[in-house]
């Protein structure tokens, strides 16, 4: 997927969390601090980090680390591709 397919992903991404009642969302520009998810969450008081990758795309050692400690918290934390956008889009809704 190239850059801008990934960008109109994560804004279809971030569009569809705003119709969620009662949700919080930051959008991570990783510069300084690597593997943190690019999207911070809160829906009704669960916390969520997302990480976005196109189909096929790898996900880093560090933030599978990452995604694991959030939900070893009891947050959750996934990775999230277009393929599986709608089933996660549902439970996020559910929250």
């Amino acid at each position: 997927m190239a850059a801008k397919e990934e960008t109109l992903f994560r804004k279809k991404v971030c569009a569809d969390l705003a119709t969620i009642p009662d949700c919080w969302v930051e959008s991570i520009q990783q510069v300084a601090i690597r593997g943190t998810p690019d999207l911070l969450i809160c829906i009704r008081g669960k916390f969520v980090g997302l990480e976005l990758k196109k189909k096929g795309g790898v996900v880093a050692p560090l933030q599978q680390y990452k995604l694991d400690q959030i939900n070893k918290a009891k947050g959750y934390g996934a990775v999230v591709t277009p393929q599986n956008w709608p089933e996660i889009f549902s439970l996020l809704k559910g929250m």
